[in-house]
């Protein structure tokens, strides 16, 4: 006789119900800086916490490490096609949303200003800490986007993880040696499947797709990238980037370099919630600091040998 312990954990976990629990997971392991966890100086937490006990080595970081290694676990069994399937309701509602959006925004198309469109700006630099006059230069603008194009055809592992809401992220190449990107993440509340026809080509030099009157001409950086969002569900054009990227003068002398600045723009619908427009502000500023921080290491260990 089966025993009713086996007949409850069969009904239990049938397959419709671990993609339920595995979703579930995934939507709770956002690493977020609001509400209680997180930094132990944060000023928002609501308790005055004093540890007199914990680990031996290292400041405690409460759930973000391990938060890190179960997204990892679970993206890297389910793969990018496994995620895209669990998620596909919330990709069919973030058309949906998107199509909404841009149908209430038509007068945004105008030719030589952005109209009404929403602005994402993001504007930093990264500078190595050891930055002296006599040691070479090796983290440069140039060889940052070179680092970026051979992680997209070699170690695309570094692109998807470089924000932990990463759902899927291929790149391939263009026959006139731009990018193209398929991207799949939430901008905002809105789950966001995408695809960029042209981005900079592999080379690290600047181009890309098309680039509008209206973008700001940022003439003091000398790389530059332009490419439009558009709807995987039928090409909807929903987004219009424009990133650029520069060296940074070592001590105002500009015959000398020592880290990068870069400026991302993404121009939206101007009925673009402020929710959305300030979630993919947040989703860029993650993944380039993370992205410029392992370019860094791996030019300085020799991981990645610039051309």
């Amino acid at each position: 006789m089966v025993s009713f312990t086996k007949v409850f954990v069969a009904a239990l976990f049938t397959p419709a119900s671990c993609r339920a629990l595995l979703r579930a997971q995934i939507r709770g392991l956002e690493i977020s800086s609001v509400g209680p966890g997180g930094n132990f100086s944060d000023p928002n937490y609501p308790l005055d916490i004093n540890i007199s006990a914990g680990p031996q080595s290292g400041a405690p970081s409460l759930e973000l490490a391990a938060a890190r290694r179960a997204l990892k676990k679970l993206k890297d069994l389910l793969g990018q096609d496994g995620l895209k399937q669990l998620l596909a309701d919330d990709i069919a509602a973030g058309n949906k949303a998107w199509h909404d959006i841009v149908d209430a925004a038509q007068d945004d198309d105008t030719n030589l200003d952005p109209g009404t469109r929403t602005l994402a700006e993001v504007q930093f630099s990264a500078v190595p800490s050891d930055c002296n006059e006599d040691k070479p230069a090796n983290f440069t603008a140039v060889n940052f986007l070179g680092w970026f194009a051979d992680s997209a055809f070699h170690h695309a592992d570094k692109l998807w993880k470089g924000h932990p809401e990463h759902y899927g992220i291929a790149i391939s190449a263009n026959s006139d040696g731009t990018m193209a990107a398929n991207v799949t993440e939430p901008w905002g509340s809105i789950l966001t499947d995408s695809y960029v026809p042209s981005l900079m080509p592999v080379t690290g030099q600047p181009g890309g797709g098309e680039r509008k009157p209206w973008m700001k001409k940022r003439e003091d950086f000398p790389y530059q990238s332009v490419g439009e969002e558009t709807l995987q569900d039928g090409g909807v054009v929903f987004g219009h980037l424009h990133y650029a990227f520069r060296d940074i003068p070592f001590d105002g002398n500009s015959s000398k370099t020592c880290g990068i600045e870069m400026a991302l723009n993404i121009w939206m619908p101007s009925h673009t919630p402020d929710d959305v427009r300030d979630g993919i502000s947040d989703h860029l500023m993650v993944e380039y600091y993370n992205w410029a921080g392992w370019a860094f290491q791996d030019i300085k260990l020799g991981a990645y040998v610039p051309a």
